[in-house]
């Protein structure tokens, strides 16, 4: 099997997993030459930001020499900026369309945003701060990237109009924003020291040391190329400002020469670096650091730790092992009984069997999924490939649409689609995966071996010199790409996949030279030889880091092989071989179904890896000791619940699909006391969430939404998380809870159970029955859309009630109570309110039942006035002694 499911983004592919598992080693100085970048007559240039059009800005000295002003230096020329009023304007971003951004300092110091665009300044404050700070412009979405203060001094990272607080930190950086909308910052921990963060864009966070800090030390990342090299700008305390570039794991220093101290501030796609340094006669100029020659791979050593086993079959001297499922079944190539051409094979619970597309030359295979289908390619009579796909023991030819020749080389597991090549009617050859086709820009040939679960796709192209590249492509269609071993010196080279903690096979072959297996993460990879084997060929890696694949002997022979690391060689958390033991397939219809988890899992798994795992729209739990059920959505802000042993899980799937399940016996009482069971599918309609997010910037943690649905008179409540709730209810006796043209009404509550929102009203429709999950966004919050006088509570009442009311906008407020006759009883001036919702025991008009004169009024019906702004109401009550 080539693919397995893999939630992680490619740019945590190539860069954030050595981030998580990689420590920096001592920094040396980094081969570069530098070219200064000054203007005539000026002293202190402070360069902080380039385009991709060589053009630069910055900040500098005003003429009088009595604060720092921006500039930007474009098509060579050099204009300064200053914000007007300001003590001192910086700039430290510049996108590719000619805008600016930085901050300035107003009288009081205070910082705020600015933005240069068309020439004009404009001042730029993230909603609800006291100061901001910007530091990015994304050339991909226009967003600026930055950092933000509120008004309680809490320092927080923006993107957008996305907040990112890594949870316990004193303050939040952010500074470098990718294409996919991951985020690279640095924070302060609790202990005061700085540490390195990615947030992914479905808001996870990822971790990392960058440098080793302690307290009184800075840094900060300010970027990232898509080959993972980081410019990261640093001070201990007592020294000057210094700047590190490279990968984790591989920091080395970058130093002007002669300077007093150098800082980085961007780093570019061809890993130049742009800043400023300090001379020693105190000026200050801006310089673009370019790498001194092509920098080549890390050098390919000999991985250790990895025992060998021989996959053999009795009487076949031919068996060329190219796949893997996570159930220890094989599939390849070896030869026809006659020995006159290639078939492929299938080696499932020890049964070997045989395949032969009718009519072919030979017929290979390169992919095996969990669900037992194989797929490769067959050549015809005339020497063109075709598609070739084992399903139910039946082969069935697949050929890429509008291709003359196709060939697949994997299957993935999460979406069923096929991944491979395809030559088209004039000869080029393109990568394609499921139905999306893959072309590096100016390749003579495009090669897709591997996909993940979240689409990313990893592979090689040969480019217009001949020699091959790697690359990996991102879901929204970028590439990154990427030397994995000296290209120029190869004849071939194909990334065979990589798993999901960064470990990478590569097959390739230098000139005059046996094809090698290279294995390890980018930048540390090493070459894997079967022990006295002539060559020897990966063609899959396990999540467990194992290889499969084929090596020769001297004796002619080839034989079929699985590497195991023996040694610890990933962090404690990662599944070692082990850990992992059996595998337990479950079969999943679709729509609604009730699931357990049949093995213990190497790691914990939440939710979110549920949902990713099943491919699921929602998974509900119920909570046992509140008798409530719970719901999760993949767009949930969090990993949402524990998922336990022996605990029913329900989950929604678009489509029927086998999952396997890896991992070992439960230990814990609660899974022997309930073992696990299969899937058990029923109808759409049983089991329902109401999920979605409140609008706005603020986070609404302790607030609660109540979703009613008066066509079978049911109410269920959640918490917000953030901004994110999931409403969940089911019946277990496979019952519908919900109905298409139900309409459910959505209203939010705030910690103290005062009404927060307007009641909201949607419809329940055929695609949120079949998601199993209606989405909503919940807006104004706080804010009612108009004012509104609401009835008393209780009523009737004695002696005492409340009256609730609504208000659109800040207002003066006044509550009059008249009896029948017209009479005035009480005049209530609640005075100058400000919008929102006064429903509650603790916001609402309160009224004692007395008069003016503080006398008990006697029973009967009175009315109350409200009056606010320009609105007025009136509605009746009753007192009953």
């Amino acid at each position: 099997m080539k693919t397995r499911i893999n939630p992680i983004f490619l740019l945590y592919l190539f860069v954030c997993l050595t981030l998580m598992f990689s420590k920096p080693s001592a920094a040396q100085n980094v081969a570069y030459t530098f070219e200064t970048i000054d203007v005539e007559g000026v002293d202190f240039l402070a360069l902080t930001a380039s385009s991709d059009f060589d053009d630069y800005a910055g900040y500098t000295k005003s003429p009088d020499g009595e604060k720092e002003i921006g500039f930007t230096l474009i098509d060579d020329v050099f204009t300064t900026y200053d914000y007007p009023g300001s003590q001192n304007t910086y700039f430290y971003a510049l996108g590719n369309d000619g805008r600016a951004a930085g901050h300035y300092q107003d009288s009081d110091g205070l910082h705020h945003g600015v933005i240069l665009e068309n020439g004009e300044l404009r001042r730029y404050d993230f909603p609800d701060a006291v100061q901001t700070e910007i530091y990015g412009i994304s050339d991909a979405t226009g967003v600026l990237t930055g950092s933000w203060i509120d008004a309680e001094g809490v320092r927080r990272g923006f993107s957008g109009d996305r907040i990112i607080e890594v949870p316990g930190a004193m303050a939040t950086f952010a500074d470098f924003t990718t294409g996919t909308g991951a985020v690279a910052g640095v924070y302060i921990d609790s202990a005061g020291v700085y540490k390195g963060y990615v947030h992914a864009p479905d808001g996870r966070f990822i971790f990392g040391d960058v440098l080793e800090t302690s307290r009184g030390d800075w840094f900060f990342i300010h970027g990232i190329t898509d080959f993972g090299v980081f410019v990261v700008r640093a001070q201990v305390e007592g020294d000057v400002p210094r700047t590190y570039v490279g990968r984790f794991g591989q920091l080395g220093e970058l130093q002007y020469p002669d300077s007093v101290s150098t800082e980085g501030w961007n780093i570019n796609r061809d890993n130049s670096v742009v800043g400023h340094y300090e001379s020693a006669d105190g000026r200050t100029h801006g310089f673009i650091a370019r790498p001194a020659s092509h920098t080549p791979p890390p050098p390919v050593v000999v991985p250790t730790g990895f025992a060998f086993e021989t996959i053999a079959v009795a009487g076949v001297d031919f068996l060329e092992l190219t796949a893997s499922s996570d159930f220890g079944d094989y599939a390849g190539n070896t030869l026809s009984a006659d020995g006159e051409k290639i078939v492929g094979f299938t080696l499932i619970d020890g049964v070997f069997q045989t395949y032969d597309y009718p009519g072919s030359q030979n017929t290979y295979f390169y992919a095996l999924g969990n669900d037992g289908r194989a797929a490769g390619y067959y050549q015809d009579s005339d020497g063109l490939h075709h598609g070739v796909i084992l399903e139910n023991g039946e082969l069935r030819q697949y050929d890429f649409p509008g291709s003359v020749q196709t060939e697949i080389f994997g299957i993935s597991d999460a979406t069923g689609a096929l991944t491979g090549n395809f030559i088209d009617d004039v000869g080029v050859r393109r990568g394609f995966s499921g139905e999306t086709i893959v072309e590096v820009p100016g390749a003579v040939a495009t090669y897709a071996d591997f996909v993940s679960g979240s689409g990313a796709i990893v592979g090689s192209f040969i480019n217009s010199d001949g020699v091959y590249k790697g690359y990996g492509r991102a879901p929204d269609g970028r590439f990154a790409f990427v030397d994995v071993v000296e290209g120029s010196a190869v004849d071939w080279l194909f990334i065979h996949g990589i798993n999901d903690v960064g470990v990478f096979v590569v097959r390739a072959q230098v000139a005059g030279d046996v094809p090698r297996t290279y294995v390890g993460r980018y930048g540390q990879l090493g070459e894997l030889q079967f022990p006295e084997s002539v060559s020897t060929e990966g063609y899959n890696i396990n999540q467990d880091g194992s290889v499969v694949g084929y090596y020769d002997t001297a004796d002619g022979q080839r034989h079929g092989f699985i590497a195991r690391p023996t040694a610890p060689t990933e962090p404690d958390d990662v599944p070692k071989p082990d850990d992992l033991g059996d595998g337990f397939n479950v079969t999943l219809a679709k729509g609604l179904n009730m699931i357990s988890v049949p093995l213990a899992p190497p790691k914990p798994m939440n939710a979110r890896a549920l949902a990713a795992l099943t491919g699921a729209t929602t998974v509900i739990t119920l909570d046992t000791a509140h008798q409530q059920f719970v719901g999760y959505t993949p767009d949930a802000p969090d990993d949402g619940f524990l998922i336990e042993g022996g605990q029913g899980y329900i989950v929604n799937v678009p489509e029927t699909r086998e999952v396997t399940f890896v991992g070992s016996a439960w230990t814990n009482e609660s899974a022997a006391a309930a073992p696990a069971i299969a899937a058990q599918p029923s109808a759409h309609g049983w089991a329902f969430v109401v999920s979605g997010h409140l609008a706005g910037t603020s986070t609404y943690d302790g607030y609660h939404v109540i979703v009613r649905n008066p066509s079978t008179d049911s109410t269920i409540t959640a918490a917000v998380r953030g901004r994110y709730f999931a409403a969940a209810t089911a019946d277990l006796s496979r019952q519908n809870v919900v109905e298409v043209g139900d309409v459910v009404h959505v209203q939010v509550i705030g910690p103290d159970g005062n009404v927060e929102s307007d009641t909201f009203r949607y419809s329940v429709t055929p695609e949120s029955i079949e998601n199993a999950v209606l989405s909503i966004r919940l807006d104004r919050i706080g804010q009612p859309r108009q004012t509104q006088l609401l009835q008393n509570f209780p009523n009737p009442f004695n002696p005492e009630t409340w009256i609730p009311y609504h208000l659109s906008t800040d207002a003066d407020v006044k509550l009059t109570i008249y009896d029948t006759q017209g009479v005035v009883v009480r005049q209530l001036d609640l005075g100058h309110q400000l919008a929102g919702y006064y429903t509650d025991g603790t916001k609402a008009a309160y009224w004692d039942g007395r008069n003016a004169l503080g006398e008990g009024v006697a029973s009967g019906v009175y009315f109350y006035h409200l009056s606010a702004g320009d609105y007025s109401a009136t509605r009746r009550m009753l007192i009953l002694k």
